[in-house]
């Protein structure tokens, strides 16, 4: 009797947990769009349905409910990015921090962090990611619903390998789990930058000289992960178009010339909360190093 065959390795999967529709396009578009390009199996979770969100670029709805258009613009953006698979965790956008919107019933930031991450924990089995990717503990700038989908990832990924736990699936317990961040040197640069072209930068218009001043971002040598996103920008950047009611082409992600393009984006950040950083010393480039998946840029 032949040997039995030992079971296939699971195929590497990257999964990006976001609070509302455009946040994967600005948090983890080049990492998405650069996971696919080699072969791993890219997924998004979107908590919220964008509720709050507004028709900042003013487009014309053609008469259609706007979260309606955000879940189209939702699926443009994802096709752009290539994404394998895209799950709605089913709850309805907070809105920013201390308004009346945030104590809604429905709200993700009135949701028990333990039921929430009940159902993140089942799509987490579902899927069986290697990687996991959300929002810091201060929800990147403050927003109630970033700080939620930290908190509900954080105990997901428990969750979900805990045998033990009333989640649907087998239990599965995910390699490396971080956060997605912009060192804090890098920010000012940036701010810096933009205010010289004399663009719009997200920090006003306050000559900032410290990287103290910036209200987000992380200490520079916290980032433990740097990956390089540059042969994708283009594809990033389409993803971001494609999200047209938030993010207009007068936005600083759409109309920035190109060598500061660049600098803001060229790369993306994280800090590795949970795992083995895969590297010796420096920076990681991958969020895959050190894992048994190695990856490979398809030509």
């Amino acid at each position: 009797m032949p040997p039995p065959t030992a079971p296939a390795a699971p195929q590497a999967t990257l999964l990006c947990v976001h609070p509302h529709p455009d946040d994967e396009s600005i948090a983890c578009g080049g990492v998405l769009a650069r996971a696919a390009d080699q072969g791993v199996r890219t997924v998004v979770v979107t908590c919220t349905g964008g509720e709050e969100g507004d028709n900042l670029a003013g487009i014309d709805l053609g008469g259609e409910d706007l979260v309606a258009h955000r879940r189209r613009e939702l699926a443009a953006a994802l096709t752009a990015l290539s994404v394998t698979a895209h799950h709605w965790l089913g709850y309805r956008d907070s809105g920013m921090a201390g308004l009346d919107s945030n104590q809604h019933p429905d709200s993700f930031h009135t949701a028990k962090v333990e039921e929430a991450a009940a159902r993140l924990a089942a799509i987490i089995r579902a899927e069986r990611p290697q990687v996991v990717v959300s929002d810091d503990a201060q929800g990147t700038y403050g927003h109630p619903d970033h700080i939620q989908a930290h908190r509900v990832t954080v105990r997901a990924v428990a969750l979900a390998a805990d045998d033990a736990a009333p989640v649907p699936g087998a239990p599965w317990q995910v390699a490396k789990r971080y956060v997605h961040t912009l060192g804090r040197s890098r920010l000012l640069a940036v701010h810096r930058a933009l205010i010289e072209a004399g663009l719009a930068s997200p920090f006003g218009a306050a000559e900032l000289t410290r990287v103290e001043d910036l209200p987000l971002g992380a200490d520079d040598d916290a980032v433990t992960t740097e990956v390089d996103v540059a042969p994708w920008l283009a594809v990033k950047r389409a993803a971001l178009a494609a999200h047209a009611s938030q993010i207009g082409p007068d936005s600083f992600f759409l109309n920035s010339p190109e060598a500061l393009t660049e600098q803001m984006f060229a790369s993306e950040e994280f800090v590795l909360e949970e795992g083995s950083v895969g590297v010796a010393r420096g920076r990681e480039p991958d969020l895959f190093s050190g894992l048994d998946h190695p990856t490979q840029v398809r030509q």
